[in-house]
């Protein structure tokens, strides 16, 4: 009995030992690693996107499954334009963190500026409900119109205002940015007046009516339930 009282006492003054001698070099391990990406961030906004890139790459390296270290080397690497590296790391940072419409179009800007616009716009496509279908389809729009894809531009319009035009003025000035960068005076303004029927008092909305030759005012508001031609 004594002898099973003194293991059980040894056993009990060795396990917080043990814990205690394990403990700082997990701290050691962790500070060395936040002091990594400290220097990395720094590098970055100081505009040394070298020393940031091996930084960035040392920590992904220690840790991969790090979805922020992937996205921000992603990002050092579209800026330094070794854009089959930065695709393939935020492609990784984007499946870790899916939803986070940050990365989903930091990946979007790297195949777009790769020249990849095929995969670019299977990506926004597949990754379309991500922060709302509605913000997804204009998402769409807008990366297909720099893209000169107009006609794709233009489906994700008519969805987006399907799906959220009686809403929010939000699918309508979308609209309307589309109508002017493609020189169609004539949707631009059904686009703003449809907008101006959330928010008839909008002095940007009559600075826009006035820069296309329209006398502003609350009356050319439209009922956004009136449909497109479009």
């Amino acid at each position: 009995m004594n002898t099973r009282i003194l293991i059980l006492a040894a056993a009990m003054l060795t396990t917080p030992l043990l814990s205690a001698c394990s403990a700082p070099e997990k701290v050691r391990r962790t500070f060395a690693l936040s002091e990594l990406s400290g220097q990395a961030r720094a590098a970055a906004k100081n505009g040394d996107d070298e020393r940031a890139y091996e930084l960035w790459t040392e920590y992904v390296d220690r840790r991969p499954q790090a979805h922020y270290a992937q996205h921000e080397l992603g990002l050092v690497e579209t800026r330094l334009g070794l854009m089959d590296q930065a695709i393939t790391h935020l492609t990784i940072a984007h499946d870790l963190r899916p939803g986070d419409v940050s990365y989903l179009e930091a990946l979007a800007d790297a195949l777009l500026k790769a020249g990849d616009i095929e995969s670019m716009m299977s990506h926004l496509r597949e990754s379309v409900e991500e922060g709302g279908e509605v913000t997804g389809y204009l998402r769409i729009a807008r990366y297909a119109t720099r893209a000169q894809l107009m006609d794709d531009a233009k489906l994700a319009l008519r969805h987006a205002v399907a799906l959220g035009g009686l809403d929010s003025a939000e699918p309508h000035l979308a609209l309307a940015d589309f109508a002017h960068t493609v020189g169609n005076t004539k949707l631009e303004q059904a686009a703003l007046a449809r907008a101006l029927w959330f928010d008839p008092a909008s002095n940007e909305l009559d600075a826009r009516f006035l820069a296309i030759g329209i006398t502003p005012g609350p009356s050319l508001a439209k009922d956004p339930m009136v449909a497109y031609d479009f």
